[in-house]
């Protein structure tokens, strides 16, 4: 009986040797797969990232259960947030998630929101959708240009919706393939198809307060440019207009911590995005300090433009609330825009309104946009 003890002591301080290096694994570089940028792993403790990687390492072959190192109920929380805001392929998860412990040994288990047979349908449309996507850019050594043409891809073929306990909305597929997000979609999205390109970018989550007073949970994306970050909101870039058509605009293309902070707060990660240069407006020469006659030559050669490119409105941005009340009181109250169009008119010969017009005010990022008929 004794030798049979001390064996049974022997085999029990084996396994728990083995499981206790399991769980104080030295971390090497993230799992290679998901997304090539993940910004919430640097977040994580050693045990968390062992375990994320774990999960990683796995998870595309939908396995009931994986073997994770010992996991409070806050780290649980860390590592799962961390996969699905850095991987936005994951979209076959549902979010409940829980550890279980076995004999010595902890396990993630998860809930699948679809079945593997479906989830590899659905991996295979995605991935054909985004290789369209790449191959339709104009020129993708032009981080900048890159950037602008994916952002309106999805504004352009992606209506906002959102349904409780749908995720497929939440989701890239959803946005990319079925068309239809909410934030987290339209997010998730832009990061595929950045990740492809190979223009590094992560998710942002907080909150967003509405021109009507409105504060709601939020999602958008943070992308670097010329070696900065930038905030980028393609989701509140795709409003619908009066008469229910989609609009194309640049109020969040591109804006520092301080532009964005009048209406997204509480940031989930600090991606330290504190340049406007590669800012929409500033880059084509709309972005105004002041309101004079040179200013006003700019916003009519832009009109030109907009009007010889078939397009149908102009937006400026101004660099304060008082300048944009200035600007919006001598162009729309005191009627200088008229003027402005009857120039256009007669530059490009189009019939074009020249006494009647529509515009839009965004006074918490000072934007107006100018509808031109």
């Amino acid at each position: 009986m004794k030798k049979k003890f001390y064996g049974f002591v022997a085999i029990f301080i084996a396994v728990f040797a083995v499981y206790y290096a399991f769980d104080s694994h030295i971390v090497g570089p993230p799992s290679e797969n998901g997304s090539p940028y993940k910004f919430y792993y640097a977040e994580l403790d050693k045990t968390e990232k062992r375990a994320y990687d774990c999960i990683l390492d796995n998870i595309y072959d939908m396995p009931r259960r994986i073997r994770v190192p010992y996991l409070t109920g806050e780290q649980l929380d860390n590592v799962f947030m961390a996969l699905l805001y850095d991987n936005p392929d994951l979209f076959f998860l549902g979010r409940k998630c829980a550890v279980t412990s076995g004999f010595m040994t902890d396990y993630f288990t998860v809930d699948y929101i679809m079945n593997k047979q479906e989830y590899q349908r659905q991996a295979e449309e995605l991935e054909k959708i985004k290789d369209e996507i790449v191959s339709g850019l104009t020129d993708t050594s032009d981080v900048w240009q890159t950037e602008l043409e994916i952002h309106d891809y999805i504004i352009d073929n992606c209506d906002y919706k959102i349904e409780e306990r749908n995720y497929s909305y939440s989701s890239s597929y959803g946005a990319l393939v079925n068309k239809q997000a909410a934030c987290e979609g339209y997010s998730k999205a832009a990061k595929l198809i950045f990740d492809a390109v190979g223009i590094e970018s992560g998710i942002v989550c907080g909150t967003a307060t509405s021109q009507k007073n409105e504060t709601s949970s939020h999602m958008w994306n943070a992308v670097k440019i010329g070696g900065k970050f930038y905030h980028l909101d393609c989701t509140w870039d795709d409003p619908v207009n009066d008469n229910g058509a989609k609009m194309r605009m640049y109020s969040y293309f591109n804006v520092s911590d301080e532009m964005i902070g009048v209406s997204h707060k509480d940031f989930s990660y600090d991606y330290g995005c504190n340049s406007d240069e590669e800012n929409y407006y500033i880059k084509k020469g709309l972005y105004f300090s002041s309101f004079g006659a040179e200013e006003k030559n700019l916003l009519r050669q832009s009109m030109i433009e907009c009007v010889e490119n078939g397009e149908t409105y102009v937006q400026m941005k101004f660099v304060s609330k008082k300048l944009y009340n200035s600007a919006v009181s001598n162009l729309i109250k005191k009627g200088t825009i008229y003027s402005i169009l009857t120039d256009v008119k007669k530059s490009t010969g189009k019939n074009i309104a020249t006494n009647v017009m529509k515009y839009y005010e965004n006074d918490m990022q000072y934007i107006l946009t100018i509808i031109v008929e």
